[in-house]
């Protein structure tokens, strides 16, 4: 895992603005992601993806990507919260913070799962992402 010392500059408010920031990226407000992501934006997840998310670079490739998976789901679609406060380390330049994700199906149902991202900011934007995704809610 890099250190991305560059960072020190971050402050608590800055980190929960950007994790809220990430969250509406997820939300399907792609526009966000030229602006909230450094231009080498790399993502990493924990489970399978169909996709080679880890030759991705750049705030397109992940926009395209979050665009396509939210396509896949019915109206009115996938609906990201964070759940509790980011963590916020002004030192590292991280921010960690539980999320969850209610999943609609085509049956009307909705399930609600949870997952722990953890972004690496440089300068003021996010640079990479560690993000973990469970089959179930964490508990409160």
């Amino acid at each position: 895992m890099t250190t991305h010392t560059q960072a020190t500059n971050l402050t608590r408010g800055h980190g929960i603005a950007l994790f809220d920031q990430w969250t509406a990226i997820w939300n399907g407000e792609l526009t966000l992601a030229a602006r909230t992501l450094t231009p080498g934006f790399r993502i990493h997840f924990g489970g399978v993806s169909s996709a080679d998310t880890d030759a991705f670079r750049g705030p397109a490739q992940l926009a395209a990507y979050i665009g396509e998976f939210r396509d896949r789901y019915p109206a009115p679609g996938l609906r990201y919260a964070v759940d509790g406060a980011p963590v916020v380390d002004p030192v590292t330049g991280y921010v960690v913070a539980r999320w969850t994700v209610d999943v609609p199906d085509t049956a009307g149902a909705t399930t609600t799962k949870s997952g722990i991202d953890m972004l690496a900011v440089a300068g003021d934007r996010i640079a990479e992402v560690w993000s973990v995704t469970g089959a179930r809610r964490f508990a409160p």
